[in-house]
């Protein structure tokens, strides 16, 4: 039989020819025909091609180069041969050989190394990459080499470096007991006997055993091959070629190019919408499927790709309507990926976080019904797991003596804290968690059952194994963790058919891994391909460089053709020996595939980088959109895109079609006029909103309240919004003690005297909830804040222990309009103060006893207000000191006036915002008191801790934005108290703590 060649110009011609060439050889209704192309996608698009000329195109497999080897493979029964060659089965006979190569380079390469633990499969991996090379380019160097040879190509000297090379291959082929080169003979022979007819187009490059097949084939049944004039795949054809015919036509004039200049990469994607979007409506006949994105790292584009042309139920762009297909990588199995998390759990530290997220993936959580995030992290949390499961798995990190705050510890506390009353001393040395109730029963008891088995997992697969054991391993793992529902069964039975192929693979492989290592081998498998080209569906395709290679296109947009991608790297692999003029030139192809399809465009749009997103200054533009356009000729039209969508210079010559940005551009142009702000806005809003009703009735501690915190106060009564924080777990063990868990263990010493109970029971509390640090370091933390809480104590217990006096409060006082509001609570003096001991440092610390002195005052009874606490300041050279301060009583009649300023503005607080946070004015109201305030000091970033607003809290940001200043700038409204004062905050600051400031001592 014979190799024919015909040329054609163009894409259109040569699939004409392709359909007079199949009708002609579909002389039977039963016989199958078989056309080669560049990828599927491109086999998928000429399919429908070709069922348009013919009305049919059934029986006809297109099939890529690699996917022709597979066939002819399967033909020759060399299958399994071939799918272990390029599969992890020659990994790990590289794996093994390479540790039988006497060489110091390689030696060194596997030496151990405990940082490193797949350090000897990344080895191996890459050099079975390197040996896959050598077959696909030079198939006679590894004959050379299996035949005893230990030269290069041509007999050339291999360097010393690479002289391991030729050992190492034939002990991997004899490891594997497989020589490649007897595979493909046997394709060949396959390929000779072989009956389908066969036509090849517009296929440019090949592997020489690809090629090697191409030339059996029309040693064998004949091939007709139909290559564009002038491509890179006319010159192999030329070569195999008995006979040579062109068609007629000349060829495609040039595309009409338009370069659009912009930023960043999600700028270019805006960009890309709208200039899509604009072709499609200067042009109503075009339609997607005419139309693709070419971008060669699609991966790189992929979210935002997806996300800008999304389609949602609003018109805010009607590029979202262009019908893209999506490019985003296919969803990872969730079962495949659970397994790797555990069979990585025994090296890892086993964090609350991690834990957590294994008992929450679907997998585990429809098997244990763990159905509710946040039950599952507040009991977590409560038990004070931290990491490790145990303290056998944390002899690994060489703390096997500390038991404290591993999964077993905190299991035990759950089941504690469901037998018995909190608080309940059970005489081990441990206490239940309070976060547990009777309702979390069923929950504490899947914890309890997968924790079990999560320490019998780790136990099982702590040691190395072969492969077919790992997977005995893994199946049984998977048998005792997971359950899913009907719907989702499919990846259970993916993971296991991984899991079989693995078994088939290996079976009989004395190959020991470890762990990590079949992991990584497992991760390698459970890695999701991308997204499959639907070429020819009817959607706008996003093509990597190479696909749809000479398929005529309407509308072609070019975007990341960046220097980094093409030309990009080369082709030649790390170690590789000298491969002359057989090593790959991919530098080259990507740029010939870069103008084949540029070339094969009727409209051509380029979208690069030209300027900064950041700074807007110009950048250095791709090499290769310039030697692209240097190629296509001509003068192409450059536009300049603005930096961000809302630009104003978006929407004037050349407007966007983007709703949403041009709402931007004109908030912009607004914002430029001097408007609010949106937390500026929002507050305003809050500020003026319509005062209702006194409520009847109310506490002092109601009152402490809303003075600690009015923006929390306004949102709870005024729109029902209660600020909570979701709960959170946490990885560390205690080491040392932050602010907060020190001043809790001062904090619960001195309420200890208060009440009377000992020390030793506050220590035994703190070490059964196991929030202190372990062992000494635990010993050293609460020595160090039983000396603070002596020294705050001997401040406060001489005036604490005199004598206590309760008195109850009823006051009623007239607000005028809003009407009268009752005031009940009961306070209780200590040696005739207000008395409040805190190890607290903040101000705010004054206000409860500050209004219980008001309240007894009101009601003729003069105790003052007085509170200690601690400091730290220059004048204590910045160690922790007690402090004594007092604010003696006024007298009845202006305690009533500043109680019913205090209640009127709780009045007001529940339903119009009083901008006047506590600490802030708390600062101020001293210093206008002591005629210290200056407004240049009120500056600088909310939550600095040298800052004038160092807490701001939750509320409060909703209201104003990252500037102290903000506090006073607004302008007072109604309702604002009139005292001089310029601003809402320093006039509600001065109206309520005036008399607090000026009595404070």
């Amino acid at each position: 039989m014979t190799v024919r060649l015909v040329r054609g110009a163009r894409w259109a011609k040569l699939v004409d020819h392709l359909a007079q060439e199949i009708s002609a050889a579909a002389t039977d209704p039963f016989l199958t025909l078989r056309v080669v192309v560049s990828t599927r996608a491109t086999g998928r698009f000429l399919g429908q091609e070709v069922a348009a000329r013919l009305g049919i195109s059934a029986g006809i497999s297109y099939l890529a180069p690699a996917d022709l080897m597979r066939h002819l493979a399967r033909q020759a029964g060399e299958e399994r041969n071939r799918s272990r060659w390029l599969g992890t089965p020659l990994d790990l006979a590289v794996a093994d050989a390479l540790a039988q190569v006497q060489h110091p380079l390689v030696a060194r390469a596997l030496a151990p190394d405990d940082t490193r633990p797949g350090r000897r499969r990344a080895t191996a991996i890459r050099i079975a990459r390197l040996l896959r090379g050598y077959l696909d380019h030079t198939p006679q160097l590894l004959a050379n080499w299996i035949a005893g040879g230990d030269t290069g190509l041509g007999g050339a000297t291999i360097p010393d470096a690479l002289s391991w090379q030729p050992a190492l291959f034939r002990a991997v082929t004899d490891a594997l007991e497989l020589d490649p080169l007897v595979t493909l003979e046997k394709i060949y022979e396959a390929a000779r006997a072989d009956t389908v007819p066969t036509f090849v187009i517009a296929v440019d490059d090949l592997t020489r055993p690809q090629l090697q097949a191409m030339s059996a084939l029309g040693d064998g049944p004949g091939l007709t091959i139909l290559q564009p004039t002038g491509s890179a795949g006319d010159g192999w054809a030329t070569e195999l070629a008995d006979a040579v015919e062109s068609l007629p036509g000349g060829a495609a004039p040039p595309p009409m190019v338009s370069v659009h200049d912009s930023h960043g990469e999600a700028r270019q994607v805006e960009v890309l919408r709208d200039e899509l979007t604009r072709a499609f409506a200067e042009d109503p006949s075009l339609e997607p499927r005419e139309v693709a994105i070419l971008c060669p790292q699609p991966e790189r584009y992929s979210a935002l790709l997806d996300s800008a042309f999304a389609a949602v139920d609003d018109t805010a762009h009607p590029g979202r309507t262009l019908r893209v297909q999506p490019i985003g990588s296919l969803d990872a199995n969730p079962v495949l990926t659970l397994l790797v998390s555990l069979l990585r759990l025994g090296r890892a530290r086993a964090t609350a976080t991690q834990i957590v997220t294994l008992l929450l993936s679907p997998p585990i959580a429809h098997r244990w019904r763990l159905a509710e995030r946040r039950t599952v992290v507040e009991l977590i949390a409560g038990a004070g797991i931290r990491w490790g499961l145990d303290t056998e798995h944390r002899a690994v990190f060489d703390l096997s003596g500390v038991e404290q705050n591993t999964w077993v510890r905190g299991i035990d506390r759950l089941l504690i804290g469901l037998a018995v009353a909190p608080g309940t001393d059970v005489g081990l040395g441990l206490s239940g968690s309070d976060a547990v109730t009777a309702s979390d029963l069923s929950v504490v008891g899947a914890l309890v059952e997968v924790l079990a088995r999560l320490r019998h997992i780790v136990a099982a697969t702590a040691s190395p194994a072969t492969v077919p054991e790992w997977v005995a391993r893994s199946r049984d793992a998977l048998g005792s963790l997971v359950g899913l529902p009907r719907t989702d069964e499919w990846q259970l039975l993916h993971a296991l058919a991984v899991l079989a192929r693995f078994e088939s693979d290996h079976q009989g492989n004395p190959t020991v891994l470890t762990p990590h290592e079949f992991a990584h081998l497992l991760e390698d498998a459970a890695r999701p391909p991308r997204a499959r080209v639907a070429a020819g569906n009817g959607t706008l395709q996003v093509i990597p460089l190479g696909e749809l290679q000479h398929v005529e296109l309407r509308v072609l947009a070019m975007l990341g053709v960046t220097d980094d991608v093409v030309p990009g790297r080369g082709g030649v692999l790390p170690d590789s020996v000298d491969l002359g003029g057989h090593a790959p030139d991919v530098r080259t192809r990507r740029l010939r595939q870069l103008l084949t399809h540029a070339r094969s465009a009727e409209k051509l749009l380029i979208i690069r980088q030209a300027s900064s997103q950041r700074t807007n200054r110009s950048t250095a533009k791709p090499v290769a959109v310039s030697w692209l356009l240097e190629q296509l000729g001509g003068s192409p039209a450059t536009l300049t895109h603005p930096p961000t969508a809302t630009s104003e210079a978006n929407f004037l010559s050349r407007p966007s079609f983007d709703l949403q940005a041009l709402g931007g551009a004109e908030a912009r142009r607004a914002s430029g006029s001097g408007s609010l702000t949106i937390s500026a806005r929002r507050r305003t809003e809050a500020r003026s909103r319509q005062v209702g009703p006194a409520p009847a009735q109310l506490t002092l501690s109601q009152l402490e309240r809303f003075l600690l915190d009015p923006a929390k106060s306004f949102l709870r009564s005024a729109g029902g919004i209660t600020l909570y924080a979701e709960p959170q777990v946490t990885d560390e063990m205690p080491l040392e003690a932050g602010g907060l868990e020190r001043w809790q263990v001062v904090n619960a010493l001195v309420d200890s005297w208060k009440s009377g109970t000992t020390l030793e029971s506050v220590e035994s509390y703190f070490r059964q909830r196991e929030d202190l640090p372990p062992q000494r370091i635990g010993d050293a933390l609460f020595q160090a804040a039983k000396a603070e809480a002596v020294l705050l104590w001997k401040s406060a217990w001489g005036e604490w222990s005199g004598p206590v006096a309760r008195h109850a409060v009823s006051l009623e006082l007239d607000l005028g309009d809003a009407g009268t509001v009752r005031v009940v609570d009961e306070v209780c003096t200590r040696s005739g103060f207000a008395l409040v001991a805190t190890p607290s440092r903040g101000d705010h610390n004054i206000l409860r006893p500050w209004l219980d002195s008001l309240a007894l005052a009101a009601q003729g009874l003069a105790a003052p207000a007085r509170f200690h606490r601690f400091v730290k300041t220059q004048a204590t050279r910045y160690a922790i000191a007690a402090e004594a301060t007092q604010v003696d009583p006024p007298t009845p009649e202006d305690a009533l006036t500043y109680l019913t300023t205090l209640v009127g503005a709780y009045a007001q607080g529940q339903h119009r915002l009083i901008a006047v946070p506590c600490g802030p004015a708390l600062t101020y109201a001293r210093e206008f008191a002591a005629g210290k305030f200056r407004a240049a000091d009120w500056a600088g970033p909310v939550g600095h801790w040298k800052s004038k607003w160092a807490k701001p809290g939750e509320a409060w940001p909703l209201f104003y934005a990252d500037d102290v200043r903000e506090l006073l700038t607004d302008e007072l409204l109604p309702g604002d108290p009139v005292n001089g004062q310029t601003s809402p905050f320093q006039a509600w600051a001065w109206e309520l703590y005036a008399p607090l400031a000026k009595g404070w001592s």
